[in-house]
């Protein structure tokens, strides 16, 4: 073969490839690769803008590479519009924007966190009809339901779609670890399933967390069918990570609410073993273990007054005390447990620790005045039970049931006139 020939086979195949580019991308998207590959994002987004100002707004591949140029430098917010556009424009789903889902979770949280809680909304429903597999929507939405709008059947709905959608996730992404033998894709696809395992596991928790408190507000009849619901995603949690404490801990207070008080110890027990293995594998600190398990050592010591096991009650919150100091929940719990055991002048003495620590909020100085009262009407203290009274009803104006209580003391101490007002006032409150 002639050296001519051999130049003209190369010749015609590099016209060929020419051909190929031309037909797979515009001279404007070449540019936009070229810039990308060398890190010019902002090159990348001003030859876009460009060529969309003059009117070539409806090529998707246009969008797709000044989305990934935003991505690359966190501009989330304008990158979703980039990808949504793609989304609208690639009909045929020539370009993969899978991946990039989380530049709406991403501008919804930033818009969120700026108050316009409107239109971080509009951005996670866009998310979820674009990438309506991922349950990262779906979470989000459930928190804005439960802590925004102080919808709970809202809240519900979205956090147990959250956990369908992510628990459908983690066997597809087990699937493409054990399938892959790249070890850049494998720890790629190892994050993404902790990230799913996370957001099932908060999901589940957040959905048995609705439930439980939706139960509050049923007779008792009505409400152990939502505790059951409540335990079952519990279980589901654990089912997924056995060793998870907060769960755990939920699902003991779970059994609180029912009044089985033995099965929640066994619980709080079982969350103490993985606590110390935490903190013996480094993944706890060893000053939030602390308080971690302070708080279920309260739990446990108002199951055993529930119990009737008042000296277990008082080792489990002096325990939780040693652990934390004087914290007011600790104090006021023992104060509870001593006024049950008639330990009236202990339970005094610890109302008045209780009662200086700073930072209180009105809720707890009136609890705490009001246990103060209950000590001293057991002990037919009547003045000292009124002072105490009247100084809770400072903290908690309307509360009805105080001014029947002060009435009644106003009258055992033949405050015939005082005792008529206070009732007045508490029938006022709505009081019987």
């Amino acid at each position: 073969m002639s050296k001519w020939i051999t130049n003209r086979h190369v010749v015609v195949a590099a016209i060929a490839l020419l051909m190929i580019l031309a037909a797979c991308s515009s001279p404007v998207v070449t540019g936009m690769k070229v810039h990308m590959q060398n890190q010019e994002y902002e090159d990348t987004i001003h030859l876009a803008d460009s060529v969309i100002a003059e009117g070539d707004s409806l090529n998707a591949e246009i969008w797709f590479w000044r989305g990934r140029a935003q991505v690359s430098m966190n501009r989330w917010l304008s990158s979703s519009e980039s990808f949504e556009k793609t989304w609208e424009l690639d009909t045929q789903g020539k370009h993969d924007i899978s991946e990039y889902w989380f530049a709406f979770f991403n501008a919804a949280a930033s818009i969120m966190n700026e108050g316009d809680i409107d239109s971080a909304v509009e951005l996670l429903q866009t998310g979820a009809e674009i990438y309506p597999e991922r349950p990262d929507f779906d979470l989000m939405m459930g928190d804005i339901n439960l802590n925004v709008h102080g919808d709970n059947a809202a809240a519900l709905e979205s956090f147990q779609s959250a956990s369908r959608k992510a628990t459908a996730l983690i066997p597809a992404m087990e699937l493409q670890i054990s399938e892959t033998s790249d070890p850049y894709m494998a720890n790629y696809y190892s994050q993404s399933l902790d990230q799913i395992t996370i957001i099932c596991i908060q999901a589940l928790y957040n959905s048995g967390s609705v439930l439980s408190i939706m139960s509050l507000d049923l007779p008792e009849e009505d409400a152990s069918d939502l505790i059951e619901q409540a335990k079952a995603e519990y279980r589901k949690a654990l089912e997924i990570d056995p060793t998870n404490v907060d769960v755990l801990e939920a699902l003991a207070d779970t059994y609180m609410l029912e009044g089985d008080y033995e099965s929640a110890i066994d619980i709080f027990n079982n969350a103490f073993i993985q606590i110390d293995q935490g903190v013996t594998e480094g993944w706890l600190d060893p000053e939030e273990a602390n308080e971690i398990k302070a708080n279920m050592m309260i739990s446990k010591g108002y199951a055993y007054i529930e119990m009737g096991e008042f000296e277990q009650a008082i080792s489990e919150l002096n325990a939780a005390q040693d652990l934390i100091g004087n914290d007011f929940i600790v104090l006021s719990t023992l104060a509870h447990a001593n006024f049950v055991m008639e330990n009236y002048d202990e339970a005094l003495s610890i109302l008045d620790s209780a009662i200086m620590i700073e930072g209180l909020t009105n809720d707890a100085l009136a609890n705490a005045y009001y246990t103060k009262f209950a000590c001293f009407s057991r002990k037919e203290m009547d003045r000292e039970a009124a002072d105490a009274l009247e100084t809770a009803i400072e903290f908690d104006p309307d509360n009805a049931r105080y001014w029947e209580l002060l009435a009644s003391t106003y009258s055992r101490l033949g405050r015939r006139n005082d005792a008529i007002d206070a009732m007045q006032k508490a029938q006022d409150l709505g009081g019987e």
